[in-house]
């Protein structure tokens, strides 16, 4: 009787695991969709069934990130890390909430533990670069805008941004090029910049 109690248990847990890989599969699906409410409930179901695992706090952080609730945010992806120290997205999530909140030296941090983690995390640094950027600190802006473009050098955002920290740095020839650069990916907005500063 003992055996087939712990059986029935076993097939039970198995069946609650196989339920919560479901619901994160759809709530992840439905996420990338941009049905977000419709993510939330997927996501909370999957907790419900599986809260051990970091995935379906990290994804409800990025919703709630999207549907500019800060603090709900904030404490999923604080669950992700608990769950998982080496989660690098979430620590990126994490560091953008804190730099959302203006806690720009808290958002480097986390910023700098996720790249630590996976050096070739272009958004990572990018975000790490914005809040350089907003801190005045321009030398470590234009590094981190540089290690982006050198990830990916089609980025246009990263030559428009990286236009602006050596701008601001008093490398006006430096930002025209970058902005210059930046137009020809693609980024027309950058036309009206140049025009006023380039000229």
């Amino acid at each position: 009787l003992l055996i087939a109690a712990s059986l029935l248990l076993s097939s039970f847990c198995a069946a609650q695991v196989l339920d919560s890989v479901g619901s994160l599969k759809s709530g992840i699906e439905q996420f990338n969709e941009g049905n977000f409410e419709g993510a939330e409930i997927e996501l909370h179901k999957a907790i419900e069934l599986n809260p051990a695992n970091p995935e379906g706090f990290f994804y409800l952080g990025e919703t709630s990130f999207i549907l500019n609730e800060s603090k709900k945010a904030m404490e999923n992806y604080n669950k992700a890390i608990a769950l998982d120290s080496i989660h690098s997205k979430a620590y990126k999530g994490r560091g953008r909430v804190k730099a959302r909140l203006e806690d720009y030296y808290g958002s480097i941090e986390d910023f700098t533990k996720a790249v630590r983690l996976d050096k070739k995390y272009s958004d990572a640094y990018f975000n790490r670069a914005l809040s350089y950027l907003a801190l005045k600190e321009y030398k470590s802006a234009i590094e981190d805008f540089s290690e982006v473009i050198k990830l990916n050098p089609k980025d246009y955002q990263a030559f428009a941004q990286r236009g602006t920290a050596k701008f601001q740095n008093g490398d006006k020839k430096g930002a025209c090029s970058d902005w210059s650069k930046a137009g020809e990916l693609g980024y027309f907005k950058i036309y009206d910049t140049i025009k006023k500063n380039c000229n």
